[in-house]
């Protein structure tokens, strides 16, 4: 870790309980600490003065015995003296002979010297001797006075009453500040979490606490109002202008797109014919059903006007694939789905459903009013003279410029051509006119499959995964990974049960083909990825869940690493894929840590990160980018509170700075 980095941790702010605690226990663990080393000090020269007097002591008891020349009297006396470590060695000479002796090593060489000081005690190094001689005899004993022995052996025998001592203590004082400071703890807990309800379960005991409980109870009151009129606005502002201001740009700008709009033929008719609670309700089913698939199609709706849909579908957000080409196919699935509602009529209904649309490619303006935010453009226009042209009343009708018909290719036939001049334009444009559209069973005969893109209803979505069940098994191992690599764009909010099982069969047979080497793992883990997008996690199961989990131990990274995102996102539980934060392929590393963060926040997801972004190879380092902004933009998105108060994502938001600066 490098100095900027430690400083950075530094300057992270700790608990008022921990600083208390870690302050009193740093002063009380360094004046307790010198005094018990002093009195070890202490404690140590008692111990050597203990030895001389008892190497004194025994010398001298020993003298009677030598006198009487019955020197084997004593070995006893003197062995049972070293047992009891009153002694550590001695030695009996008589002239030059060794009668006995004992040591540690067990070497008469190391005893066996002409002692000549006697009565004195001699200082040698670590040890301390006496020698007494009586006729013929030298007896020679000894003891260790090392004192840095002595004292680390007393530290030994005492460490553990003093380590009690601290903690008793530490816990008196943590216990007794935290009873003073719980309500200031408890509420910064609760501001760091993500579960800030609870504030109102507080009860504070001081004047302080109680002051910072109401400002706190105040601010999370005026963040929930807040979020609900948020909500308010995001269900009044149109998709497309709530897109625009989420966009974190200044209008006003530019921007490229196809704008469409649909109209319901009949409209002013049946308002006029009908009571109010019928058309409301056949409206807001269409309308409903129209939200829905401009969604999957990657749309975004600007104006609802009466009975006419305004939406858009901007370059930039699909720069892979053909924004006309995308207006043209959700028009078409928004006539398919005006001719259910059309057959679903009740009999008494005396009416048709059809539409009628437009759309128009061109430059768009997002530009901010006196109050509030619109675009504009000459698409706007455009697609209002060419919807005007529209006067069949009996098939649903699709018109554009000829510039268009490229992207029309494969998508809808054009059975009309004409030159015509639009109102409030100097020139003729030739446009095109489509009522009838190529089936998803065209694209699979004719093998264009990078047209599936443009197929996203829930009928095309099972009649895909019917088709590559089968492929599967077939050796079509190329053609499968076009075709799933064309799905990428799909993402579905709402769908069948039907689709659910048809996905939970793909997924078994494509893990069985791949086992089999049927498939490419390639292919496995482009239809893990899909079933994450187009199954909504109301409809998620156990089943599918124990499959995909079993693909957390696949040798293919790839196939880990889609597996790892999508349970993630069915609430897969992080504990279960813990160990992957730190696996040695950076872009397993990299979601798991993602995925984890989403569910909780510790120092083990710190520590992924940071090895990522520490990692000296540049595609690891770059994962852990990834990571880091990842995890910032999902707590951004959904409690940008918990962004500010949560310490770990704090961390997080300075290392972002830093990087960027």
């Amino acid at each position: 870790m490098s100095t900027k980095e430690i400083a950075l941790f530094g300057r992270n702010k700790k608990s008022i309980l921990i600083l208390l605690v870690l302050f009193f226990w740093s002063a009380y663990v360094a004046f307790t600490s010198s005094q018990f080393y002093m009195h070890t000090l202490k404690l140590a020269d008692e111990q050597i003065a203990k030895r001389k007097a008892n190497l004194d002591y025994i010398l001298r008891s020993s003298t009677g015995a030598l006198l009487k020349e019955h020197p084997d009297s004593i070995r006893d006396q003197l062995q049972q003296a070293r047992k009891l470590k009153l002694i550590d060695f001695y030695i009996l000479q008589k002239e030059q002979e060794v009668l006995f002796f004992e040591n540690k090593s067990g070497k008469v060489e190391d005893l066996n010297h002409n002692y000549v000081n006697f009565n004195t005690f001699i200082e040698h190094g670590n040890i301390t001797f006496k020698t007494i001689k009586l006729l013929d005899y030298k007896l020679t004993a000894g003891a260790f006075t090392n004192k840095h022995s002595l004292v680390l052996g007393i530290i030994e025998d005492m460490l553990f009453l003093f380590i009690k001592d601290i903690i008793i203590v530490t816990a008196m004082l943590g216990f007794i500040a935290y009873l003073i400071l719980k309500d200031i703890i408890n509420l910064s807990k609760i501001l760091s979490s993500r579960s800030r309800s609870e504030i109102a379960n507080i009860k504070a005991t001081s004047a302080e606490a109680e002051t910072i409980l109401k400002a706190s109870m105040g601010l999370e009151g005026e963040r929930v109002r807040l979020e609900k009129l948020s909500e308010v606005y995001g269900e009044t502002v149109g998709p497309a202008i709530r897109h625009e201001l989420k966009s974190g740009k200044e209008a006003p700008y530019s921007f490229s797109a196809t704008l469409c709009r649909i109209d319901l033929n009949g409209y002013t008719q049946m308002f006029l014919e009908k009571d109010d609670k019928y058309v409301t309700t056949i409206l807001n089913q269409y309308f409903a059903k129209a939200r829905e698939v401009i969604e999957r199609h990657g749309g975004l709706i600007y104006q609802f006007v009466g009975d006419e849909i305004v939406f858009l579908f901007k370059d930039e957000t699909t720069p892979d694939l053909s924004s006309e080409s995308l207006a043209i196919a959700c028009i078409r699935d928004l006539f398919y789905e005006a001719t259910v509602i059309e057959k679903n009529l009740p009999e008494e209904a005396n009416h048709y459903f059809k539409l009628k649309g437009s759309l128009a490619k061109g430059t768009m303006r997002f530009t901010r009013l006196d109050e509030g935010h619109a675009l504009s453009g000459l698409p706007l226009i455009e697609s209002v003279r060419l919807l005007s042209l529209i006067d069949d009343k009996t098939h649903q009708v699709l018109t554009f410029f000829q510039e268009a018909s490229a992207s029309a290719e494969g998508l809808a036939f054009i059975f009309d051509r004409k030159v015509n001049q639009l109102k409030g334009f100097k020139e003729e444009s030739l446009l095109c006119r489509s009522r009838d559209f190529n089936s998803i069973e065209w694209v699979f005969e004719s093998n264009i499959w990078e047209r599936l893109a443009y197929f996203r209803s829930d009928e095309h979505m099972l009649f895909v995964l019917k088709k590559v069940r089968l492929m599967a098994v077939t050796r079509r191992d190329d053609d499968i990974v076009r075709m799933l690599t064309a799905l990428k764009y799909h993402k579905f909010e709402h769908t069948t049960q039907e689709i659910v099982t048809e996905s939970e069969l793909t997924l078994t047979s494509f893990m069985r083909g791949e086992e089999e080497g049927l498939l490419s793992t390639k292919a496995l883990s482009s239809v893990v990825s899909l079933l994450g997008r187009i199954i909504p996690k109301e409809l998620w199961n156990t089943s599918l869940q124990d499959s995909i989990a079993k693909l957390l131990d696949h040798k293919d990274p790839r196939v880990q690493a889609n597996a790892i995102v999508v349970l993630g996102r069915y609430g897969y539980p992080a504990r279960r894929i813990w160990e992957n934060m730190f696996s040695s392929n950076n872009r397993v590393a990299a979601d798991t840590i993602v995925e984890v963060a989403k569910q909780q926040l510790n120092a083990d997801v710190w520590d992924a990160l940071h090895r990522l972004l520490n990692s000296s190879h540049p595609t690891h380092k770059r994962s852990g980018e990834y990571a880091l902004q990842s995890i910032l933009a999902y707590y951004q998105e959904t409690d940008p509170v918990f962004l500010k108060a949560n310490p770990i994502l704090s961390k997080m938001q300075a290392l972002l700075i830093k990087k960027s600066a």
